[in-house]
């Protein structure tokens, strides 16, 4: 039975509902499948309800910025509670999102005429096209031809990830734990490429003690080094070892060269450590 536990819907900043991820998923023969959308968790009930209709097992999941070490990490959570102190954590990742957005757009209206702030407080875009509404504002007026330029704008004009008060992620491994959740380090090649083994070794000790109960080791950009290292930490702590397609739908295609879409993988269950997840 193939796995992919990390797919966004038009919920976040993919384009499909969460009934076109259940049927993509089926079609591409994956049995167990997670929605983990970037600080949202409002899919769930709909792809439940979906996924158990079409016989695939579906595992509550959410994809949280969290800080560490002056980065900015994606931590996955899977089978949480909705408690209070872990909802207010993911809502403050999304808050800390959006005030990206309209930090830019403030700093942005100085030098171009074409953008203001209050125009883009009452500004909607569809949410069916992906991404986010900061993207799509400035590709909407003009300021960029293309839906990704946006990107470089954020880091040009000082609102990157890392200059935000993302939950550090240390108290988000806490609160999941607390909501009887697991936490889980997501596409580790994102930040760690380029490392030794022993230094990423280094680096992923750091994590567990921070308070990860896993790791994505199987992800469509990882090197035959990140996937065999992660796995053999993962195997030695008895960690989640997972795996995810990330897919986001349409929205991405064009930046990533690599296929992205759910069971791109081929990881069957076996070749995981996901026992605890299936409830």
């Amino acid at each position: 039975m193939l796995v992919d536990l990390h797919t966004h819907t038009y919920l976040s900043d993919g384009t499909m509902s969460p009934k076109e991820i259940v049927e993509k998923a089926k079609k591409n023969n994956v049995g167990i499948i997670s929605i983990t959308d970037h600080n949202k968790i409002n899919s769930w009930n709909e792809f439940k309800e979906v996924a158990l209709e079409n016989n695939i097992t579906p595992i509550k999941g959410v994809e949280i910025n969290v800080a560490y070490k002056g980065k900015i990490l994606h931590l996955l959570a899977y089978n949480f509670n909705n408690t209070e102190n872990l909802l207010k954590l993911i809502n403050k990742a999304d808050l800390e999102m959006e005030q990206m957005s309209i930090d830019l757009v403030d700093k942005l209206s100085q030098d171009n005429d074409r953008v203001s702030l209050i125009d883009y407080k009452e500004y909607e875009y569809n949410r069916l096209n992906g991404g986010w509404k900061g993207l799509h504002y400035l590709f909407d007026k003009n300021v960029t031809k293309k839906l990704f330029d946006g990107f470089n704008y954020y880091r040009d004009y000082g609102c990157g990830y890392e200059l935000y008060d993302f939950p550090q992620l240390s108290e988000v491994c806490k609160k999941i734990k607390e909501a009887n959740g697991y936490s889980v380090l997501a596409h580790p090649y994102e930040y760690y490429k380029g490392l030794s083994k022993d230094e990423l070794v280094l680096e992923l000790e750091f994590l567990r003690e921070e308070g990860i109960d896993g790791i994505e080791c199987y992800y469509p950009t990882h090197t035959k080094l990140i996937e065999e290292t992660c796995v053999e930490f993962c195997k030695k702590y008895n960690l989640l070892i997972t795996c995810g397609s990330d897919d986001h739908g349409e929205f991405g295609k064009e930046a990533k060269v690599l296929d992205h879409s759910i069971g791109c993988l081929k990881v069957e269950f076996s070749h995981l450590n996901i026992e605890k997840l299936i409830k």
